[in-house]
């Protein structure tokens, strides 16, 4: 399988790297499951800090040595998120992807179960490849995951395209190439003008039906980017697309430029902050919602509370992450995750989206909030304030990522 011109991390986010040393990972056997609030990351070795790799775009380079808002390094990790909004769960596998382009897909997915929506897989390392020296691109599997139950990632891979090929996909064939690293991502996450191909002819065609497997490729992650000794997240976000997955107000829930046969699956990268403070919660925001815009993020009791709001971040664009570094001012008490209190999303004054603490922990796998630890909310999904769609699309929400996971 190969893909010409690779495009590095050049969607949501961007990475600059340069005078990487080399640092092995360990190649024992590791596969993740799902967060599941107990921090277990797994056995294996880490992804080592012998690495630096600056950190730019969403993630942030303050000019530190190297490492987003000048903080050490520390032990490297790797966090997804699945943000898709038109997959209820996903099947994530790795593949490496060489100089003239090949793509190489490598061992079992990466959790033992799909990844439902809103959840994260922690990667302290990767078997089968060295992230100090390959290049790793990232698929996304979607639809009767049962198909593809017991395969390894090429096998899962190839199964996807088959199902894929027959039905009217993302650029005719582009959508089978996709997932063999084919398809081509232009700017704003949309594919290559090429991608429009398949849509010729499709006026006056019979209903589309929808494939029972659809799978694609998220940005490639350069090599060195992940042994820079940060706790990275990167977060898959817009929409997978394919026949079948058209709906009115399609851009408020994909992002702009959707179309079924054009896609703008991408992915939000950033290095979260380690800067903490004893006694109290560090909090960032992600803002990985394509289809919203400038967002300010509180935390509160609601009208019937005496404690004034906590404002947590203000006028976020997305793809963003702040504050930088994490804000530590306020204790979990002070929060009420445990008191029945809830996050807002407001833009312009005006409320967006209401989640309790409850729901926004228990779907990041989060038991509670423990003061010195360090977390990231990751607002996901369609334009924030949509209250439903189409059977196939998710709805917004936030999800709450652990910056160390144990």
């Amino acid at each position: 399988m190969a893909r010409a011109g690779t495009r590095l991390f050049a969607l949501v986010f961007s990475v600059a790297f340069a005078g990487l040393t080399a640092c092995m990972t360990d190649h024992a056997a590791l596969e993740k499951m799902p967060n599941d609030g107990s921090g277990a990351g797994g056995a294996g070795g880490g992804f080592g800090s012998a690495g630096q790799a600056p950190v730019s775009g969403s993630g942030g380079d303050s000019g530190g040595g190297g490492h987003p808002d000048d903080e050490a390094p520390g032990t490297s990790v790797l966090t997804l998120v699945h943000g898709v909004v038109d997959a209820p769960s996903v099947v994530v596998c790795l593949a490496t992807v060489a100089s003239d382009g090949t793509v190489a897909p490598f061992g079992k997915p990466l959790s033992r179960t799909p990844l439902d929506y809103g959840q994260s897989i922690v990667l302290p390392s990767i078997t089968g490849a060295d992230p100090a020296s390959d290049v790793l691109e990232p698929f996304l599997i979607a639809g009767e995951l049962d198909l593809v139950a017991g395969l390894d990632c090429a096998a899962a891979i190839d199964r996807a395209r088959a199902e894929e090929a027959p039905s009217d996909s993302p650029a005719g064939a582009a959508g089978a190439a996709g997932a063999a690293g084919a398809m081509e991502l232009g700017a704003g996450g949309s594919p290559a003008e090429g991608g429009a191909a398949g849509a010729a002819g499709a006026a006056g065609a019979p209903p589309e039906v929808q494939a029972r497997l659809r799978v694609r490729g998220l940005p490639a992650i350069p090599a060195g980017t992940l042994n820079g000794g940060r706790s990275y997240l990167l977060v898959a976000n817009g929409c997978l697309g394919g026949s079948g997955f058209a709906a009115a107000n399609a851009e408020d829930f994909c992002g702009l430029g959707y179309t079924e046969r054009l896609p703008t699956v991408s992915a939000t990268f950033v290095a979260l902050s380690r800067a903490s403070s004893i006694g109290h919660v560090g909090l960032q925001v992600v803002h990985a919602s394509l289809a919203t815009g400038t967002i300010s993020l509180t935390s509160s009791g609601g009208v019937s509370s005496s404690q004034s709001p906590i404002s947590i971040v203000t006028n976020e664009v997305e793809g963003g992450l702040a504050p930088r570094p994490a804000y530590v001012a306020h204790t979990a008490f002070d929060y009420g995750s445990a008191r029945g209190y809830g996050l807002e999303v407001t833009a312009q004054n005006a409320t967006l989206l209401t989640e309790n603490w409850t729901t926004v922990l228990e779907l990041g796998g989060v038991s509670a909030l423990v003061d010195g630890s360090n977390y990231a909310l990751v607002l996901l999904g369609p334009r924030a304030d949509l209250k439903a769609g189409a059977a196939f699309w998710n709805l917004p929400a936030i999800t709450v990522v652990p910056v160390d996971p144990k």
